[in-house]
């Protein structure tokens, strides 16, 4: 019985993936579903105490992290004003700000629709344009003596990691979101993360654009 039930269900399986309406939302779910399994499973092996969660959005990452380590020490830090609003809707400890290498007054754009596309590096003459402040990692009110850092900040990461002081010395891992190809951001990082002792432990997700890896999120340990 139970071999008819397979067989069924791998056909109707195939019946969805060739069905172009219903292969998309399919491909994206199992891409989502695939990428929390993986941070899931890293939290809890990583025995973190605390994660600072550097550009939040509206707090998937967050989310996840409350959920598998609800005893750490969760900070998000967010400039987007509609993302703070919605972190501190879900009882977030948000710090309202961009991360760079010093205290600063930064140019936040949205060249998109998306909330994820916003960028202190340019202004791309953008409607959407906020001043917001900027801080160093190395000022912010985690506590925590294995601390997970993790930054997606569409590009600054390196900016931001300038600030990380003596941060440093309380960081467990990282993750990382870095641009792949000529003047990427993936070959800088892993030489500044290998000089601090990290090494490459996993990619949790990879954006592709014809065929070709642009953007991955890294996991460094060490």
């Amino acid at each position: 019985m139970s071999e008819h039930f397979y067989k069924f269900g791998l056909a109707g399986f195939r019946w969805l993936c060739s069905v172009e309406v219903l292969a998309r939302p399919l491909d994206l779910f199992s891409k989502v579903w695939l990428r929390h399994r993986k941070l899931r499973a890293h939290l809890r092996a990583g025995q973190f105490d605390a994660v600072v969660d550097g550009g939040a959005n509206v707090g998937e990452f967050a989310r996840i992290v409350r959920q598998v380590l609800p005893q750490a020490n969760l900070l998000c830090v967010e400039p987007h004003p509609g993302c703070v609003a919605a972190l501190r809707k879900q009882g977030f400890q948000v710090v309202e700000a961009a991360l760079w290498n010093r205290p600063d007054r930064l140019r936040l754009s949205q060249p998109t629709s998306a909330s994820t596309s916003c960028t202190v590096l340019t202004s791309n003459d953008c409607e959407r344009v906020w001043e917001v402040a900027a801080v160093r990692l190395d000022s912010l009110p985690i506590v925590g003596s294995r601390v997970l850092i993790k930054l997606d900040l569409q590009g600054a990461e390196l900016k931001a990691l300038e600030g990380m002081g003596d941060l440093w010395d309380r960081c467990a891992g990282l993750l990382l979101e870095a641009s792949i190809g000529v003047n990427g951001t993936l070959e800088p990082l892993r030489e500044l993360l290998t000089r601090f002792g990290f090494y490459e432990y996993s990619t949790t997700n990879e954006l592709e654009v014809n065929g070709r890896v642009v953007e991955a999120d890294k996991l460094w340990l060490r």
